[in-house]
């Protein structure tokens, strides 16, 4: 008796999921670019992407940053002005992150001001500043209306929130980008929005809030069309991928496995000298990686110096990179 064949036929008609394009760049990234990434947790994970792959990449230096209110004011902060305020887990700064609170104020300024100092050299010479806005309520300090960072687990009575519009926001950063740019004409500035759904605004405001930062970004590129642009990271995860297996545990979060799709559409603005040695140093990266079964054997010896040798030659052929990491 003849068996019947379980296969099915594709159908080219029937996708079921919608690719979202990503358009082109307005400049392609290339292996020698300086990178700044600022912004909410969604900046640390594909800046820590770039950082993984040792290209040239500073990732939110002072601590995550939520609204544009909060980076509008990182990006033009010097430091000359800074205060240190003692707070339950030691003293901070309300421009700064949880990262830099120090047991001391004279610390935690002196982390602070370098910091600063550190990121608006980086600006002065970046080729690409990415910006991942999270959030367009803005928490300001109730009796001066000075924007804060983070609230450093103050009583919630010293704060005061605000949701801000799309129009506010975008005059925010336009006045600083604007004088960032004119110190560093070269700068490319690209803004996602992340992924990252704030349930405790209620979904229906997150939604709200997600489309202020879009409409802010997209007055942004009007404002300035040949330096200003958009990468679809939101758009990635909500419409194309669209499913709770792409969140982490909390389901408000991108898994792992999401950032890294993200990071491969990324790859559609590189160009061929990037992708080349995103190549050589993902094979030599898997190679250090690799733990093996016999690490006395003649094999494993052969392989560690095989490996050393990829290493050695990647820093040959690409001497502006921290490849080998000084011991």
């Amino acid at each position: 008796m003849r068996k019947h064949s379980t296969a099915v036929a594709p159908f080219p008609d029937c996708d079921f999921r919608t690719v979202v394009p990503v358009s082109r760049p307005l400049r392609q990234l290339g292996v020698a670019d300086r990178n700044v990434f600022l912004g909410s947790c969604f900046a640390d994970s594909v800046g820590g992407m770039f950082q993984e792959s040792r290209l040239l990449s500073v990732v939110n230096p002072l601590g995550t940053v939520y609204s544009p209110a909060s980076l509008a004011r990182l990006l033009s902060e010097e430091g000359s002005h800074l205060q240190a305020v003692e707070g339950p887990d030691g003293w901070h700064t309300w421009l700064s992150g949880t990262a830099l609170t120090r047991p001391t104020s004279d610390e935690c300024l002196s982390l602070t001001s370098e910091a600063l100092r550190s990121l608006q050299e980086k600006l002065a010479e970046a080729d690409n500043l990415f910006l991942t806005l999270g959030t367009n309520h803005v928490y300001r300090l109730a009796d001066t209306g000075e924007v804060v960072t983070n609230c450093h687990k103050h009583p919630a009575r010293e704060f005061r929130e605000e949701a801000q519009s799309p129009l506010q926001m975008a005059e925010a950063l336009s006045e600083v980008l604007s004088s960032l740019h004119e110190r560093n004409p070269r700068l490319l500035v690209t803004f996602t929005v992340s992924p990252y759904r704030y349930a405790k605004y209620g979904f229906h405001e997150s939604q709200l809030s997600k489309a202020a930062l879009l409409l802010c970004v997209k007055q942004l590129q009007e404002s300035h069309p040949l330096w200003v642009q958009y990468f679809p990271a939101y758009e990635l995860l909500l419409d194309e991928l669209r499913d709770y297996r792409f969140y982490a545990d909390d389901m408000l979060h991108p898994s792992p496995q999401a950032v890294r799709y993200i990071w491969r559409r990324l790859h559609e603005w590189m160009d061929i000298d990037l992708l080349t040695y995103l190549q050589r140093w993902q094979s030599t990266s898997e190679a250090l990686s690799h733990r093996p079964f016999r690490p006395q054997s003649a094999a494993a010896r052969q392989f560690a110096e095989r490996t050393e040798e990829a290493l050695r030659r990647l820093q040959t052929d690409y001497p502006m990179l921290q490849i080998i990491t000084p011991q």
